[in-house]
């Protein structure tokens, strides 16, 4: 078991190697974090996943489920930008769980421009942009201690109507129980896939003398925004009346720096969960915390994130499990 966990830690440090680059990445809303539980606890998530948010961190996770499970989420992102989240796990067998997933961000108030030898004027007119991935998921627990899991997705991007870019892409994760007290390890690689490039073609605008010209171009093709999570997690405390997780997580993102997060997580008679974490190396802010009600059918979870001088983030977050 030790060998094949090895094994997969390899392939994927060397896929990352291979793909990873120096430079933007398109398709950012694959970046925001769709979890409320997970960014509760600063983003050290993919060793905790156990829930069906899990599909949008660590899909190996999903094979920790009991039952079926449907999680809705929602973040208020910055500039008016609206992020949903859907997800839906049933089990398959025993140890296999399968499902379906969306996941998004919605912009609108973007005022159309347009450029002559006068300069810049606004139409009046605005448009929207639109993101959106859509996916079938499956995990499985191929031991009593190892599990993996696989998104295979769509990924769609809409410029206002002006042009739009579509792509595949993938998501594959680990999550492995060492026996040692609850420790557990886990990885994921996501948004492994095509490089986007909008359709059609675009006019640019070039100052020749006084005469303003112009040339078509077809739009450049763009990376997704690959990111590689490797992580651990344990339990501290754990009895009938609470328990208490800390989790630690390396993110290795293609077109930024790396951060490092640690999180925790304390749960009372199973029904009260209170979470905190930091994650460090990011440009702004860093702190979370959340809090989580259960019953024995719903959660509800709620998170708050700091980022620095921009304005705070607030998602919300329901699993229905039945």
């Amino acid at each position: 078991m030790k060998r094949i966990f090895l094994g997969l830690l390899l392939i994927f440090s060397l896929g990352y190697s291979q793909f990873a680059k120096v430079g933007t990445a398109g398709a950012k809303f694959l970046s925001i974090g769709a979890s409320s539980r997970a960014m509760g606890m600063g983003e050290a998530y993919v060793a905790v996943a156990n829930d069906a948010s899990s599909v949008f961190w660590n899909p190996a996770g999903l094979a920790n489920l009991s039952g079926q499970q449907v999680y809705i989420g929602y973040t208020n992102w910055l500039v008016d930008t609206r992020v949903p989240a859907l997800a839906y796990i049933r089990p398959l067998d025993a140890y296999s769980r399968i499902g379906v997933f969306l996941g998004g961000a919605y912009s609108t108030g973007f005022k159309e421009t347009t450029l002559d030898l006068n300069g810049v004027s606004v139409t009046g007119k605005e448009f929207a942009y639109t993101g959106l991935e859509a996916g079938i998921t499956y995990a499985r627990y191929f031991t009593d201690k190892f599990a993996a899991g696989v998104n295979v997705k769509t990924v769609y991007e809409d410029f206002g109507g002006y042009t739009n870019a579509i792509g595949v892409a993938m998501d594959a994760g680990t999550y492995f129980h060492t026996g040692w007290k609850s420790l557990r390890v886990a990885m994921s690689l996501q948004h492994l896939g095509t490089e986007l490039k909008p359709k059609g073609t675009y006019d640019l605008y070039i100052l020749k003398g006084t005469d303003l010209v112009t040339e078509e171009r077809e739009f450049r093709s763009y990376y997704l925004p690959m990111v590689f999570r490797l992580g651990a997690a344990m339990e501290l405390i754990d009895n009938p009346l609470q328990r208490l997780t800390i989790s630690f997580e390396a993110t290795h993102p293609n077109d930024n720096l790396e951060t490092y997060a640690l999180g925790a997580e304390y749960t009372l008679i199973n029904m009260l969960s209170l979470r905190t974490g930091y994650c460090a190396n990011k440009d702004e802010g860093g702190f979370s915390f959340g809090v989580g009600f259960k019953t024995s059918k719903i959660c509800l979870d709620y998170s708050f994130s700091d980022f620095g001088e921009l304005p705070d983030i607030h998602r919300l977050g329901i699993s229905l499990g039945f």
